[in-house]
């Protein structure tokens, strides 16, 4: 998957940094969250086209969003079958098959603008820096979205969830800030000690890259995204209307 970072011109990059050190923070920490939040946003892609659709380019998507949405996206964009003739396979009307199909290719635009996470490395990279449950919280968040679901299977409040979601992505932009923070006071040193010019060049190069490549980067991109107006957007609701209609259970189509 391509880099989930906002690639500013460098021009522009460089105007944003001191003349001393290169770096727009002169000891706010808001300056530098600010400049955090320039340079780790969701991935701008392509809004999906369902009258042009590429199913190869969406299939991986299907495992991550509901059963019966990914049943739904197949057998109309893969199969090319009529809404009318899902409705009548399913026993549900023509107007649930469109709601789901729109609900599941919203959902596949969301995950196409965020990084894929592992969890063998999330939690290699992640665990030395947060406890357990907010190690939890953070991977249910990633594969749900929901705070009430994921209170539900953790027997926590909605609130608890939610406040200690927020104090970890908080926890994600200080480590950054950290690295940042640390590669600011190399630099300083390797000038006031008048090193070699090479290896403040490239000590230099390293500050000004330090927060897109920071192995933190790609989790603060999910985890705003997820708070920023995205809470919920993987979590199915079964609607009273579809109860033994068909769309109670759950049929995979190969």
């Amino acid at each position: 998957m391509s880099s989930h970072v906002l690639i500013s011109d460098p021009n522009n990059l460089s105007s944003r940094y001191s003349n001393a050190d290169r770096l727009g923070y002169e000891g706010n920490e808001q300056d530098l969250t600010d400049l955090i939040e320039q340079h780790l946003v969701a991935e701008e892609v392509e809004i999906i086209d369902e009258d042009h659709l590429d199913f190869a380019d969406i299939s991986k998507y299907l495992k991550r969003i509901p059963v019966r949405e990914a049943d739904f996206v197949q057998l109309y964009h893969r199969n090319k079958m009529k809404q009318e003739q899902i409705a009548k396979l399913f026993g549900i009307t023509q107007a649930a098959v469109s709601y789901r199909l729109a609900r599941g290719i919203k959902r596949i635009q969301f995950l196409r603008t965020i990084p894929e996470l592992e969890h063998d490395v999330f939690v290699e990279e992640l665990s030395p820096s947060f406890c357990p449950q907010d190690m939890e919280i953070l991977w249910r968040m990633y594969e749900t979205t929901c705070q009430s679901e994921i209170a539900k299977l953790m027997g926590l409040t909605q609130g608890r969830v939610r406040h200690r979601f927020f104090r970890a992505l908080q926890k994600l932009t200080d480590l950054i800030a950290e690295e940042v923070q640390e590669k600011q006071i190399f630099l300083q040193a390797l000038k006031k000690h008048k090193k070699p010019v090479k290896e403040i060049e490239q000590a230099q190069k390293d500050l000004e890259n330090c927060i897109d490549e920071s192995k933190y980067a790609k989790y603060r991109v999910v985890f705003y995204s997820i708070s920023n107006k995205h809470f919920n957007i993987l979590h199915e609701v079964s609607l009273p209307q579809f109860k033994d209609r068909g769309d109670s259970q759950i049929m995979t189509i190969d």
